[in-house]
């Protein structure tokens, strides 16, 4: 089989048969089957999904669900040569999979393609910053990973062990990258539209309150213990650099604290909370003039702080293998 299409779902009965429909309508051009992947959905998902020719796949157990869980369930299924990764709130645009995959085809050296992603609505900086992405994106580039789903050569996939790590419950795109081009495989982003993306209905603040409480944020910090004494580790830390952000700015209060008060200008309390004080105004100003808006300057402040916290939380976690298989029913065969 020449291609399998994956589609990770949880509770998403309104976008769910669109998604699935521009899926089948691209996989019946190349050659390949369609398979979602469902978490256990408690609304109409899987009824609605079942009405179409597909396969559908359900875990087993609620404590599997996740992510990157999501993704590798899909792959121990999957027998196309090629994978194509999709969320449940997403949809295929077409000719898309004929590009990515005459592009492979032609490009042995090259793991994996994607292309732009088309944020249907812009409610916060996230979906702001993948669309200003997006927009600047006029020809082909090599990238780090495939964020936003992609195209993946099976045989490069085989080659790094496994699809996703299924034990993060965030970057997982990030850390196959990392895995591929550290073996030697290259990644590309083309300039045509790949997906249509609607995500969630949410303010700026109740993204990161959803995230912070369903440990997504601690995924960063995950992925940097998996990647500890890798091949892989300078690329991840790449590839996270924000994370690493409010560390280095408090650190450098601290020593600019530390030599105020040994100067004996000040008290190291006083001298500590003034410290803070110019180097985060320095900071968010910056923002400010790259930003172009206080709020999202303020913003950005703010993430850096929250997922410096989450990912500390997350290092300390212990992550068993990602090679151990993941139980599922396959509740339709077609």
């Amino acid at each position: 089989m020449k291609l399998s299409i994956l589609i990770k779902a949880l509770n998403e009965e309104a976008l769910i048969a669109k998604c699935i429909e521009t899926a089948l309508a691209e996989a019946e051009k190349v050659g390949g089957e369609v398979i979602l992947v469902d978490s256990l959905s408690t609304d109409g998902t899987v009824e609605i999904a079942s009405q179409y020719p597909i396969r559908i796949i359900q875990f087993a157990q609620k404590g599997d669900c996740g992510c990157g869980s999501a993704v590798q369930l899909g792959y121990q299924y999957a027998r196309g040569e090629y994978l194509y990764v999709l969320d449940g709130d997403m949809e295929l645009q077409s000719g898309f999979l004929s590009l990515g995959l005459n592009y492979l085809e032609s490009n042995p050296d090259v793991a994996g393609v994607a292309g732009k992603l088309h944020e249907t609505s812009i409610k916060t900086a996230d979906n702001k910053r993948r669309a200003i992405i997006a927009a600047s994106q006029q020809q082909i580039m090599e990238v780090l990973d495939l964020g936003g789903g992609g195209l993946y050569r099976r045989e490069a996939i085989e080659s790094v062990g496994y699809l996703a790590h299924r034990w993060l419950p965030a970057c997982e795109e990030a850390e196959l990258g990392a895995r591929l081009r550290a073996a030697g495989w290259r990644l590309i982003r083309l300039p045509n539209t790949a997906v249509l993306h609607t995500g969630y209905a949410e303010s700026n603040f109740q993204m990161l309150s959803r995230l912070w409480r369903s440990r997504r944020m601690q995924a960063y910090g995950m992925y940097l213990r998996t990647a500890l004494w890798r091949p892989w580790w300078w690329l991840s830390v790449r590839q996270l650099w924000s994370i690493f952000a409010a560390p280095i700015l408090h650190a450098t209060a601290v020593i600019l604290a530390i030599g105020v008060a040994y100067l004996g200008i000040v008290t190291i309390v006083p001298a500590l909370i003034c410290a803070e004080l110019i180097v985060w105004s320095g900071t968010i100003a910056a923002l400010v003039v790259r930003k172009k808006s206080i709020l999202y300057a303020l913003l950005s402040a703010y993430e850096w702080n929250c997922y410096a916290v989450a990912a500390i939380f997350g290092f300390m976690r212990s992550i068993p293998d990602p090679m151990i298989p993941i139980k599922a029913r396959e509740l339709t065969k077609h």
